[in-house]
């Protein structure tokens, strides 16, 4: 491609080639003198030179036009060069690309411990439901909270919501037993550890006696919660050994204290057969003559092979009826 400067250096070229000697010749001037020679003889040479310096100026001047400025009207052509491809895993991310950041972090390798068998720990906003602790033996007419529960839940017959009056409950509980005769209530108090109430019996004379104090619980905190036998208060007639709420095993020694005259206590052991509250079983263990003023009396060891809640049952009677007084304990094997 042709520069400015070629195209200025062939003009100049093809200038001096049409230049002839007529040119050369000098000029008449108006008045008719005649320039010397000598001083002819120079003036094309510097008409030339002065043709020289104004395409020199206009070269200069085309090229600085031709220069780019700082704020280009149109793109900067750029260089035709061939750049090697950066691999991917070298480029370091920009600190504001999050994407690049995480696809630019290896992932870890997977570990070769075995997963941990902690139990989750409960935040507040899920609470952990706590077991309702009864605090007793639950004796009848409930083998658990679980049970009450249900029966609290789907209770619909109005048959069955005896369960929800103490009285009720204490006297269904000695049919149960079985004792009979024993069928009135002889009185109930209540107080922070629930409801006292006497189950007892009348003479001929119409006069009223109680067979045992009864002690309840609600089984559960809400206000139909039913109510569950847990055991008797015991005075004039007591079970103490084995103790309340413990744990036996085969043989076991029975006993405790009594007042009275030509008493014939009868032991028995009773235990839920079947899911139905009334199906019972009680067996009796052994009968101990007694009597006296607060007299201890004991029997056994007597081996038994029921498993699971049992009640300890101890009846006394044979002056107006056959069961005249009784007590219960509660244990567990």
């Amino acid at each position: 491609m042709n520069t400015v400067d070629d195209r200025i250096a062939a003009a100049l070229r093809a200038r001096t080639d049409s230049v002839t000697e007529a040119d050369l010749a000098p000029a008449v001037p108006p008045s008719g003198r005649v320039i010397p020679l000598a001083r002819g003889r120079w003036t094309m040479p510097l008409l030339a030179a002065a043709v020289a310096g104004i395409l020199a100026f206009a070269t200069v001047t085309v090229v600085q036009l031709n220069r780019p400025t700082g704020h280009p009207a149109g793109p900067v052509p750029q260089p035709s060069v061939s750049l090697r491809p950066v691999p991917p895993s070298t480029v370091a991310p920009s600190p504001t690309d999050t994407s690049a950041q995480v696809s630019a972090t290896p992932s870890p390798p997977p570990s070769s411990a075995p997963p941990s068998s902690a139990a989750p720990t409960p935040t507040s906003s899920q609470p952990v439901s706590q077991p309702f602790a009864l605090g007793y033996e639950p004796l009848w007419p409930f083998r658990s909270y679980a049970e009450a529960e249900q029966w609290r839940i789907n209770i619909s017959s109005p048959l069955f919501r005896w369960r929800l009056d103490a009285g009720q409950v204490a006297l269904a509980f000695t049919h149960n037993l079985p004792i009979d005769y024993v069928d009135v209530l002889t009185g109930t108090r209540m107080d922070s550890q629930g409801a006292h109430v006497g189950v007892g019996w009348r003479d001929p004379n119409g006069q009223l006696h109680t067979a045992a104090t009864l002690h309840l619980v609600r089984y559960g905190t809400a206000p139909d919660s039913p109510w569950e036998v847990v055991g008797s208060d015991d005075t004039t007639f007591s079970l103490e050994q084995p103790a309340y709420g413990s744990k036996v095993t085969s043989p076991m020694t029975i006993g405790g204290h009594i007042t009275g005259v030509d008493e014939n206590i009868v032991v028995s052991l009773v235990r839920r057969v079947g899911s139905n509250a009334a199906d019972i079983e009680s067996k009796i263990l052994a009968q101990v003559p007694a009597g006296g003023d607060h007299a201890a009396w004991t029997t056994g060891p007597v081996p038994f092979t029921d498993r699971g809640v049992l009640i300890v049952l101890a009846t006394t009677g044979g002056h107006l009826q056959q069961v005249e007084r009784f007590a219960i304990q509660g244990v567990h094997t």
